[in-house]
C-alpha cells in the first residue's frame, strides 16, 4: 500500500485521538494515584501495557480478517496505538530516575515494561483469536 493523503490523514487522525487518550489516561492515573517523579512512573507503565494490549488485539483482528480496510488498520495501529503508547516517555523517565539515584526502581521499571509489554501484546492477540472464533 502506497502513501496517500488519505492514508496520512487516517494515521494522523488515529494518532491525534491516541495522543489525547494518552494524556487523559496519564492525567487520570497521576491524579488518582498521586504519582510524582522520580517515583515509579505507574502512569506510563499502565499506558504502555494498555497500548500493547490494544496493538495486539488490533493486529490479531486484522490478521484474522476482521479489520479488512488497510486505512483503518493503519489508523488503529500506527495511528491510535502509536499515538497512545510511545516509549519516548519511557526513556525520559528512566533518565530522571537514574539522575535521582533510583537504580533499583529504574531496573524494575525497565524489566516490567519490556516483559509486561510482550505479555500484554500476546494477551491482546489471544483476545483477538477469541473474538474471531465467535
Amino acid at each position: 500500500m502506497g502513501i496517500s493523503i488519505k492514508t496520512l490523514l487516517c494515521v494522523g487522525g488515529g494518532c491525534f485521538v491516541g495522543g489525547i487518550l494518552r494524556y487523559l489516561t496519564g492525567w487520570y492515573i497521576c491524579t488518582k494515584w498521586n504519582i510524582t517523579v522520580p517515583g515509579m512512573p505507574w502512569h506510563t507503565l499502565t499506558i504502555n501495557f494498555l497500548g500493547c494490549l490494544f496493538m495486539g488485539l488490533f493486529c490479531g483482528l486484522a490478521t484474522g480478517g476482521f479489520i479488512t480496510s488497510p486505512n483503518l488498520r493503519l489508523a488503529v495501529t500506527a495511528g491510535l496505538c502509536g499515538g497512545y503508547s510511545t516509549l519516548a516517555a519511557f526513556a525520559y523517565e528512566n533518565t530522571l530516575m537514574l539522575r535521582a539515584g533510583s537504580y533499583l526502581t529504574t531496573s524494575a521499571y525497565i524489566i516490567l515494561t519490556v516483559v509486561g509489554s510482550l505479555l500484554f501484546f500476546l494477551l491482546g492477540h489471544a483476545g483477538a483469536q477469541l473474538i474471531l472464533r465467535h
